[in-house]
């Protein structure tokens, strides 16, 4: 690890806006992992500044001084009021593909600290010789770093920050796991080589290859676990699975590995020909759920189930599949703990893969189906599944035996009014690439390409979900091609706001606002440079925080966003370019 600390005194940020603190007595929300919760929801629902009706004053804060050492493709997390070079600030802290992290004052853009952890992999992402259907090799690191969003742990003070790097050192290809301390980016233990095996059925032993896996979900962090998900860097010729695997982390002991789960032990192929396992976790970035009991929720990528198995599938490999895990990561024991589409082969056939996105769980809801889980894939085929009773395999001829299977709006069965758009095939249509989120009694959905599109829900229907989406229209008329994950801020039930990142070609990017209840209602846009891979937004205390390819940006309102805590309070009377001078000077 490569600690940067002099960059306070060198970088200050390119101002795109000057605002000042908020009023005394907000409260200060923090955001530590993917998606603001274990669900997945991606709401924050204590968000009192922003606002449908004050939109309109929402200028950019700052953006960041000079460009990442590498694409930053992990959402922003945010701390408020913690303990940073010897004082109390407000932070944001971005991950890029560089393996590095970069901790700034989530207020001004100033740089705490840049620390990198270990040489990117640039091996699998080339041009000519790699194997990857990812565009990290373009990327200033020139190939992975660190790809999943970390998670933050407040259990530790001062709080501790987990992630996975993809590092080569001239030799050796590795997945490591790291601990480091958000107040001055020194590790905290050191980082732990993730290794991993399983027995399968013909008594073979699979074994985790570091060169061509990657671990592209972000890290969760659940009662006292910490939960890795690995897929593959896109190659399907070399030998890659999908596994999860579980530690826990003290700073006397360091990392303890607890548990390994692989989800295609059995499509290990002996002789040297394919398929190689696959089955790798990815989730387009999207965390592993986890509910309330720390039962552990995925979505897999594509897999030949039915390999070398004439009459049927065996029932312990789990390609194109949603899974449910124990806590200690025990495989599905039956049928009512993993879902795998009737359709399969043809999904595999057709490389429309369910591990495109993750999945997002519900609160509990009133009726027969008190747990709900909601997942998609590249088809955009919607799965409305019973967390206790998930549904398994039906086919070859299915139905699918779960909640509710809502088709994709482009089989023409949904009227979309001027909206356009085809299937997923050959990725020239609409395709699902990022998890679902929810507010309120409504899913909304987002495409790359394709619109975004918000479904109703209906607690305790026996058919909850609409059939048909609203569909926004900024992708018919041209407005934007594809769209990151979107966030949801709102004040409890009321105030929704949808956040998304939007780009058109060459991945010119947008940040845009709608009102969370009407998607025709677009109330904000704000320009954020290049998108570098399913960018997610960040919102916190009155500011929307977005990673791209260089740098960070931010947008709030002038006198009203921020958390003010005791040292923000008593630098009331003074501009935000003030206190940023003040900060440099200690």
């Amino acid at each position: 690890m490569r600690l940067l600390p002099w960059a306070i005194l060198l970088a200050a940020p390119v101002w795109i806006g000057v605002c000042s603190t908020n009023a005394v007595g907000q409260s200060c929300a923090a955001v530590t992992t993917y998606h603001n919760d274990n669900f997945r929801t991606a709401q924050n629902l204590a968000e009192t500044v922003l606002t449908p009706s004050n939109l309109g004053t929402v200028r950019g804060r700052f953006a960041t001084a000079g460009t990442f050492d590498g694409w930053s493709v992990a959402q922003p997390l945010y701390l408020p009021q913690t303990p940073i070079n010897g004082a109390v600030h407000n932070v944001v802290f971005v991950a890029t593909l560089a393996n590095s992290v970069y901790a700034y004052d989530a207020d001004a853009g100033t740089l705490y600290w840049h620390a990198v952890y270990g040489p990117p992999d640039p091996v699998p992402f080339q041009a000519n010789g790699g194997c990857t259907d990812s565009a990290f090799g373009n990327n200033p690191s020139h190939g992975a770093g660190i790809v999943g969003t970390p998670v933050i742990d407040t259990s530790i003070s001062p709080p501790a920050m987990y992630f996975v790097t993809k590092e080569f050192d001239g030799v050796n290809h590795s997945l490591k796991l790291h601990a480091v301390d958000t107040s001055s980016g020194n590790e905290l233990a050191p980082a732990m080589t993730l290794q991993a095996s399983v027995v399968n059925r013909a008594g073979s032993t699979i074994s985790l290859a570091a060169e061509y896996q990657m671990s592209r979900p972000a890290v969760l962090l659940s009662n006292g676990t910490i939960y890795v998900g690995v897929g593959s860097v896109g190659c399907k010729q070399y030998s890659n699975y999908g596994w999860v695997i579980s530690y826990t982390f003290t700073v006397a002991n360091g990392f303890v590995q607890q548990a390994v789960f692989n989800t295609t032990p059995d499509l290990a192929n002996p002789i040297g020909i394919g398929p190689y396992g696959n089955g790798g976790i990815w989730q387009g970035g999207a965390g592993l759920a986890a509910d309330a009991s720390g039962n552990i929720y995925f979505q897999t990528a594509d897999a030949n189930n039915f390999y070398r198995k004439t009459t049927g599938w065996q029932g312990t490999d789990f390609g194109d599949s949603i899974v449910k895990l124990t806590p200690t990561l025990g495989a599905p024991a039956s049928s009512a703990s993993y879902f795998t589409p009737w359709n399969d082969k043809a999904l595999y056939a057709g490389d429309l893969d369910l591990g495109s996105t993750g999945t997002v769980l519900l609160p509990d809801q009133p009726g027969a189906h008190p747990h709900i889980l909601v997942g998609y894939g590249k088809a955009e085929e919607i799965y409305v599944l019973d967390r206790d009773n998930m549904g398994g395999y039906t086919g070859p001829l299915g139905p699918n035996n779960i909640v509710q299977d809502i088709a994709d709006p482009t089989t023409g069965q949904c009227s979309t009014g001027t909206t356009t758009f085809s299937k997923c095939s050959s990725l020239k249509g609409t395709c699902g690439w990022n998890g679902p989120v929810y507010w309120n009694n409504n899913l909304y959905f987002s495409s790359s390409p394709g619109p975004l599109m918000s479904y109703t829900w209906t607690p305790g229907a026996t058919a909850p979900l609409a059939v048909c989406p609203t569909v926004e229209a900024g992708f018919s008329s041209g407005t934007y091609i594809a769209s990151g994950s979107p966030s949801i801020s709102a004040n409890g039930t009321s105030g929704g706001l949808l956040w998304v990142v939007t780009w058109v070609g060459g991945r010119s990017a947008t940040l845009r606002a709608f009102d969370a209840t009407n998607l025709a209602s677009q109330l904000f846009q704000g320009t954020v440079g290049a998108a570098g891979s399913y960018p997610t937004p960040t919102i916190a205390n009155g500011t929307v925080y977005v990673a791209t390819k260089q740098r960070l940006y931010a947008y709030g309102i002038k006198n009203l966003s921020g958390c003010k805590g005791p040292m923000k309070a008593a630098l009331s009377g003074r501009s935000e370019t003030e206190e940023v001078r003040s900060t440099r000077s200690r």
